[in-house]
């Protein structure tokens, strides 16, 4: 494991400085009490109790928060903490109980279970700086993004209202890779929290993929979709990674850059579908027709293949499995 106090240090200076010239002024939602407290699962308190070894004040926040509330199947555990002391961190780190810790700047992630759990480390004026962000719809997409829950105080700020049926998107002002980025988010967590997409969100999302994909942007485009495939395949129900390649930005973007036709992929995964055990996932299927010259001639250059071991620690996780997969049944 690994600890950069200097990256540590000047990344919260620079968000100070920029929130202290630049900032908004913070027009947060009165907390209020969560009867009864957030709903834990499995392994939540365990790792509560490591972050008080080094925090007396931490949030967890975003979908996390409302996936406990809904009792749903999103498994992730995502915390912020206020750290007044670097040195005390770093020293509670050898004595975490939990495998697998990977440590970049001032962010830690690890599987726990089933739970993926994120924890960021912010100096207390970045930690201010965080929360005031989260009352902001410019820094959300989505309400439930800026859902915080102080696990000692039992306050829940909801300055958005996300807890309604349906997923409520708040900022409609991204464009480009960055609106396709949203779009399949928005689309896999409304699945997970067990939400209607809302037509707010519905629509914005199909102006989104109702685009052709420029060709200054197609490779972006592609990337964004190929990062997130591995989660999208194994959580969207039958069909909608069918849906999303039939979509004009994801079609125009990958014929652009890989000459696939998605109709023809489409049919492909079908015959290799049926043809595969049950244990070959969906996502290492769709790898195996999108990208299999990539995968056939050299995994470790091919420009798909290295887009698969960037994006989110855990998109990265879930996609070196399906490639693992997607290799094995090429090869036979």
């Amino acid at each position: 494991m690994s600890f950069n106090r200097r990256n540590f240090l000047r990344l919260g200076l620079l968000i100070a400085c920029s929130t202290a010239l630049g900032g908004t002024p913070l027009i947060a939602a009165v907390p209020r009490v969560l009867a009864g407290g957030l709903p834990l699962v499995n392994g939540d308190e365990a790792v509560l109790a490591f972050v008080r070894s080094y925090s007396g004040n931490f949030r967890i926040i975003g979908a996390s928060v409302l996936g406990r509330i809904r009792m749903s199947g999103l498994r992730a555990l995502h915390i912020i903490a206020e750290v007044n002391d670097p040195g005390r961190m770093a020293a509670a780190l050898p004595g975490a109980s939990f495998a697998g810790i990977y440590t970049e700047e001032n962010t830690m992630t690890f599987a726990l279970a089933d739970v993926d759990v994120t924890i960021e480390n912010l100096l207390p004026e970045v930690f201010t700086a965080r929360l005031a962000t989260m009352a902001k719809r410019s820094g959300n997409a989505f309400a439930h993004d800026a859902l915080s829950y102080d696990p000692e105080t039992h306050e829940l700020s909801d300055p958005f209202g996300a807890r309604s049926s349906s997923l409520k998107i708040v900022n409609k002002t991204f464009g480009g890779p960055a609106a396709l980025a949203v779009a399949l988010r928005g689309q896999l967590e409304a699945r997970q929290l067990g939400l209607a997409q809302g037509e707010d969100f519905a629509g914005w999302k199909a102006r989104v993929l109702r685009a052709i994909a420029r060709a200054s942007d197609a490779r972006k485009h592609a990337k964004k979709f190929l990062q997130n495939l591995a989660s999208l395949a194994d959580k969207l129900p039958p069909g909608g990674v069918e849906a999303l390649l039939r979509s004009r930005l994801i079609a125009t973007a990958l014929k652009q850059v890989f000459g696939i036709n998605a109709t023809e992929a489409i049919a492909a995964f079908k015959v290799l579908r049926a043809t595969s055990g049950a244990d070959t996932t969906n996502a290492a299927i769709w790898l195996a027709v999108l990208i299999r010259p990539e995968i056939s001639n050299n995994p470790s250059v091919g420009a798909a293949t290295l887009w698969l071991q960037s994006g989110t620690r855990f998109q990265v996780m879930r996609s070196r499995r399906a490639l693992a997969q997607a290799e094995a049944t090429i090869q036979g």
